[in-house]
């Protein structure tokens, strides 16, 4: 979803409380990694632009490697 210049991957609402979700992809490596304190400003700045703001900024990372599929869900990320 754009947000002005910026964007949330996904809005979830987790009972009452709405959520900003971050999603990051690799082939290798960590994807958390790609979640800068920059890109975490942009998100929430994104969020600030919504009516009714988030509550709550998560991040999923999703990482395909050896082992398969890996998906992490970081709460509470900024």
């Amino acid at each position: 979803m754009a947000v002005g210049a910026d964007e949330i991957d996904l809005l979830v609402s987790w009972g009452r409380l709405l959520v900003a979700v971050e999603v990051k992809t690799r082939l290798r490596g960590d994807p958390g990694d790609q979640f800068t304190p920059a890109k975490a400003a942009r998100f929430r700045r994104a969020g600030r632009g919504l009516r009714p703001s988030p509550g709550r900024y998560d991040l999923v990372t999703v990482c395909a490697g050896r082992r398969g599929i890996e998906v992490h869900w970081l709460p509470g990320v900024c």
